[in-house]
């Protein structure tokens, strides 16, 4: 009957109306939910019943039903907040989440209060794991897939692997003056063209190189001038001359180094009771020795008295040389206070022994006085003159000589121009100071450079070897064996230098480039050059001696450091094995940038060490090593990156917050405490992220508000309720039309 469906119609209006004011009831009660996301409930009649009118079949509505209810992912507003684990996504996506509990439990939110718990996991009020990627620090992209993000409460060391010095070298400092005092007597001859004298001794450069000059000087008391030649032997290039001058003073240019001498005779007597002479000071510097003669498989011996050490006192020495036909290699000793009477070396029973070698296809070697640093270059090559000789040697000052580890202060400040000081770090995290000392040359535009570190830290092998310089090489079937016996108070002296090198500008006061650059064998002690001298403009060297590149990976000059004392084996290496020396995981490879490097050529950066006429002064340094740190503050950018901030200054990207986003949102499953669940009808999730592939950003230190409008909910509910006390008299006044049906009977 008519009047029962008015009444059924009109409660599934009170129905309808009555979920309808829950959905508003839900939304104004979320008005302060974080990120909550607003329900809208739509209705749709019920399918209608046919009659019969007079004009035909009609439908009769059945009332009205709950068409669609589901969420509004509109954005809601921000509100700043202080916590830097605070976030909010500016765009489409969710956070995603995941119960540490269950396999699997990945829930999506945009709630983004998040804190981290005691296990340095990120999470949600509920505990639920934030997920995202772990950011390699050295590419700073994501790595891996997605999993729980854990920030490291604290650093690990970062071991110093570059260091920048940027300095200003003044330009007005004056260069460096290299004199060489000479002495002796020229007689006063009359007539003839007057009395000439001259003397040959060597010049040696940093690295080792004798330099052989001939000085000649002629006195003509008629006229009292002098004539003077001074000659490179090794060329017989005439460096300086002049004749019938009244200067005592000339200056010829090294032809290895370049660098400037001045000879200085102004001491020389005119005794006519005294031998002419024309004396070099110094010490024995030199030997060599013309193997001519020499049976193969047969020791011969050379014996020298004449060899003068700093001191001036003459000491004895003994060489032993055997050539080995078979290999075409040389055996050799060399002792000091030889045995009377000794016949080969294995008689040397009470002498000291220098230097040794087996096999060795070197004609050309060095060793040192017992108990001294005096280093003496013995050579046994064909050119050499027919009888055994011995050289005065002549050093001109440098860094490099003036550092005597030995000493209290290791070099005095009137060795150099200008220092800086900065710390670099080992892979524990220990700081250790290291001391960059500049100091012009004699040659125009040339700074010589020395890179330190405190004595008593510097461990390498040699600093802690009995006996340091020791070398051996496999070279197929042969094994070449040296050892300088004599070289432990040279290390024991050279302790703490890491680099010696040179540097040259143009005349615009940029640096041009490095040449004759050496460092220090970690496992011998003995210079290794790295950087080749000026004749080859300064071209690295492509296998220098201790098996380490020249230059490193950015292409500047590299020093080899060891600040821990962790003993690996390194007695053999393979003469052309580029790579041994990446086995010595105990030794620190650091790059030096003075603001040039090498690229095919010497290229300079835009921020570089210069020349200019204004005081020395550091313009900028850098290292890129790190003492162990805890965390102190974290930081979040726009593209999800969290950054750690930790105590010991290191700024690390630690991880990226992943967002996921679905094909229909509003078909996802609430499951309460602003989590929602994925379902077969949104579709599965597309993680990306942020602000890639439709993906929102990321709003750092915000939480996103309810996107609930108070006003409409409230205009919602005002037409709600007019619809359901609409409803209500429908069915009070079909309960009062039938009560009046009833009454009919009556």
């Amino acid at each position: 009957m008519g009047l029962t469906d008015a009444l059924f119609t009109g409660t599934s209006g009170l129905r309808a109306l009555g979920h309808g004011m829950s959905v508003i009831g839900d939304n104004v009660s979320n008005l302060n939910t974080t990120a909550f996301k607003g329900a809208r409930i739509t209705f749709s009649d019920i399918m209608a019943q046919s009659i019969n009118t007079a004009a035909g079949s009609g439908q009769l509505g059945r009332g009205s039903g709950i068409q669609a209810l589901y969420q509004l992912f509109t954005q809601g507003a921000f509100e700043s907040t202080a916590s830097p684990t605070d976030m909010a996504i500016a765009g489409a996506g969710f956070f995603m989440v995941k119960n540490p509990q269950t396999t699997g439990g990945i829930f999506y939110t945009r709630d983004g209060q998040f804190v981290i718990d005691k296990e340095g996991f990120l999470v949600n009020p509920q505990g639920l794991r934030v997920q995202g990627w772990k950011i390699d620090e050295v590419t700073n992209d994501i790595t891996g897939a997605l999993t729980d993000i854990r920030i490291d409460r604290s650093s690990p060391p970062v071991k110093t692997t570059k260091v920048d010095m940027i300095t200003n070298l003044d330009a007005r400092t004056e260069a460096r003056s290299n004199v060489i005092n000479l002495s002796g007597n020229l007689k006063d001859a009359i007539g003839g063209g007057g009395t000439s004298v001259s003397n040959t001794f060597v010049i040696r450069d940093i690295d080792g190189k004798d330099n052989k000059i001939q000085v000649t000087l002629t006195w003509d008391v008629d006229i009292q001038k002098w004539s003077y030649t001074i000659t490179d032997v090794a060329s017989g290039q005439i460096l300086s001359s002049g004749t019938n001058v009244t200067s005592t003073r000339t200056t010829i240019e090294l032809p290895s180094t370049k660098e400037q001498i001045i000879f200085d005779w102004s001491s020389i007597t005119h005794d006519s009771a005294a031998d002419d002479s024309l004396n070099i000071p110094g010490r024995t510097g030199r030997i060599e020795i013309n193997p001519t003669g020499i049976t193969p498989g047969a020791w011969t011996s050379y014996y020298f008295d004449n060899v003068v050490d700093a001191n001036g006192t003459s000491r004895d020495i003994r060489v032993w040389l055997q050539y080995d036909n078979t290999t075409s290699r040389w055996n050799y000793y060399v002792f000091e206070n030889p045995t009377d009477g000794a016949t080969e070396p294995s008689e040397e029973t009470g002498a000291i022994q220098l230097a040794r070698g087996e096999k060795s296809n070197e004609t050309n070697i060095f060793f040192f006085l017992d108990g001294t640093s005096q280093r003496i270059n013995l050579d046994w090559s064909t050119t050499n003159p027919t009888n055994p000789t011995t050289y005065i040697l002549q050093e001109p000052p440098t860094l490099f000589s003036s550092w005597d580890a030995k000493k209290e202060v290791p070099i005095p400040s009137t060795a150099y121009a200008y220092r800086s000081t900065m710390f670099v770090y080992d892979s524990l995290g220990t700081p250790h100071e290291i001391t960059f000392y500049f100091n012009p040359t004699s040659k125009d535009n040339v700074w010589e450079v020395l890179v330190a570190c405190n004595p008593n830290e510097d461990q390498r092998d040699f600093t802690r070897d009995t006996n340091p310089m020791q070398w051996q090489y496999e070279e197929g079937a042969v094994t070449q064996k040296v050892s300088i016996d004599s070289g432990k108070v040279f290390t024991e002296e050279k302790r703490g230098v890491l680099m010696y090198g040179r540097l040259e500008f143009d005349n615009q006061g940029n640096v041009k480039k490095f040449y004759e650059t050496y460092r220090l064998d970690a496992n011998t002690g003995a210079l290794v050059q790295i950087i080749q001298g000026y004749a080859q403009n300064g071209q690295p060297v492509a296998l220098p001696e201790d098996k380490y590149g020249a230059l490193g990976a950015n292409g500047y000059p590299l020093i080899v450091a060891d600040f821990l004392g962790i003993d690996f084996t390194y007695d053999h290496y393979a003469p052309n094995d580029v790579n041994q020396g990446s086995l010595r995981n105990d030794l620190q490879q650091i790059e030096l940038n003075f603001g040039y490097f090498y690229k095919d050529t010497w290229r300079s950066e835009s921020v570089r060490t210069t020349q200019y006429a204004t005081s020395n002064a550091t313009l900028f340094y850098d290292q890129n090593g790190f003492g162990p740190g805890a965390l102190e503050n974290i930081s979040v950018d726009n593209e999800g990156r969290i950054t750690g901030i930790y105590s010991n200054g290191r700024v690390i990207p630690l991880w990226m917050v992943g967002l996921a986003n679905f094909n229909a949102p509003e078909r996802l499953q609430k499951v309460g405490g602003n989590l929602f669940r994925e379902t077969t009808h949104s579709g599965p999730p597309v993680t990306g992220k942020p602000g890639t592939n439709g993906l929102g950003t990321i709003a750092p230190n915000s939480i996103e508000q309810s996107n609930v409008d108070l006003g409409e909910q409230f205009v919602k509910m005002i037409i709600f309720q007019r619809g359901f006390q609409a409803d209500s008299r429908i069915i009070t006044v079909s309960d009062t039309m039938l009560e009046e049906l009833i009454n009919l009977k009556r």
